[in-house]
């Protein structure tokens, strides 16, 4: 198991307030990614274009954004979340 922490910009943040139950299904998506359970469950995928060191998970008709910093913790950065129509948009 990876120890990891989840960090949340001031977006995301702001999204999640309002949708606590998107925000614990992405929580549950990176405990799944970062202890190796059952990765292949989570729906990722890499960002194309200039930023391909982001990624996003899709939760239902919601898209989260974030990307990964290494070192002993794993820091994931949550940088956006919304609807699958506007998120991308705000990038």
């Amino acid at each position: 198991m990876k120890a990891y922490t989840i960090r949340y910009l001031k977006k995301a943040k702001k999204f999640f307030q309002s949708h606590k139950d998107k925000e614990a299904a992405y929580e549950e998506a990176i405990r799944r990614l970062m202890e190796d359970d059952h990765p292949e469950s989570v729906d990722l995928k890499v960002i194309r274009g200039k930023h391909t060191t982001y990624y996003r998970i899709r939760l239902g008709n919601v898209r989260v954004i974030y990307t990964l910093i290494n070192g002993k913790i794993i820091v994931v950065d949550t940088l956006l979340a919304g609807n699958r129509g506007d998120v991308y948009k705000k990038m």
